[in-house]
């Protein structure tokens, strides 16, 4: 978007990993090109994986269960099942809620129920040591806290700065539009402020532009940064050239005693105070 007329473009999910090596994408240009129509012009591309990632706490009855990691492990094993299920893995996926709700619920009688929030995660792939522009689209729409901080990324350095830093934002009056800021964790738990105006954000189209902008580093492998934000809906679908994957390698699956189910005290007052868990987002500046 915009569409250009003439050219192909292709992406190629490795078996093994998210992208293809540049040597690899030559060699199969090369090759496609015997195949090719006079004026069409095929354009290896990056696949775009949107990933889901889940925080789940799982309220479970203690007195039907010999070991909490057991179950921990059952739990994993049939989100692992859903996540090669015909809803993944593809263009044109989607991410049902209610589906994985049950999934998990159904992993074993002493679960009771479960409290699971959904985030949407793209990496983004820097070009270290350059200067350059980024563009993310997540196809769905964000969820907005007027008080910012939607917005989560990991660690990455850039070019004139010391410390890590990290990608947030700010909400316009509108609540459909922000400024992406660029901030730095302070020792006390704070936050400074290195660059207020480092990009914009569409909450609606689901979209995130970078400012130019010198990464020189990041904190995880293959100079990925990786971006979170919490879909509007909780049903998430893999739009247009968005490849939707689950993500459990980096979901949190948290076991919680059900006091109440487990007959520890039937008035709920301890449930409210020690074992209650909130259905939004914690607020961390952050991406964890």
């Amino acid at each position: 978007d915009p569409p250009e007329f003439g050219n192909v473009y292709i992406s190629i999910k490795p078996k093994n990993g998210t992208y293809v090596s540049d040597f690899n994408k030559s060699l199969i240009l090369s090759k496609l090109k015997q195949y090719s129509v006079s004026g069409i012009n095929q354009k290896l591309t990056d696949l775009k994986v949107l990933y889901i990632e889940l925080n789940s706490a799982v309220y479970y009855n203690n007195t039907q269960i010999s070991n909490e990691n057991s179950l921990r492990n059952e739990v994993i094993n049939s989100l692992t099942l859903y996540g090669n299920s015909v809803d993944f893995n593809k263009f044109g996926g989607r991410f049902k809620y209610s589906k994985m709700l049950q999934t998990i619920d159904n992993t074993s009688t002493a679960i009771t129920s479960n409290i699971t929030k959904v985030i949407m995660r793209r990496n983004l792939k820097a070009a270290i040591n350059q200067f350059a522009q980024y563009e993310l689209c997540y196809g769905n729409q964000f969820h907005v806290n007027a008080a910012g901080f939607n917005i989560k990324s990991t660690a990455f350095n850039i070019s004139g700065v010391s410390k890590p830093v990290y990608i947030t934002d700010v909400p316009n009056t509108d609540l459909k539009t922000g400024e992406i800021s660029i901030i730095q964790i302070q020792d006390d738990g704070t936050y400074l402020v290195v660059a207020k105006s480092a990009g914009t954000v569409d909450y609606i189209k689901g979209e995130i532009l970078l400012n130019t902008i010198n990464i020189s580093s990041t904190f995880n492998d293959s100079n990925v940064i990786e971006i979170q934000a919490i879909p509007e809906s909780n049903d998430v679908v893999g739009l247009k050239d968005l490849y939707l994957q689950f993500s459990l390698s980096k979901s949190k699956i948290n076991m919680v005693r059900d006091v109440i189910s487990s007959g520890d005290e039937i008035t709920g007052t301890t449930f409210i105070k020690d074992f209650y868990t909130s259905s939004y987002s914690n607020g961390q500046l952050i991406r964890q």
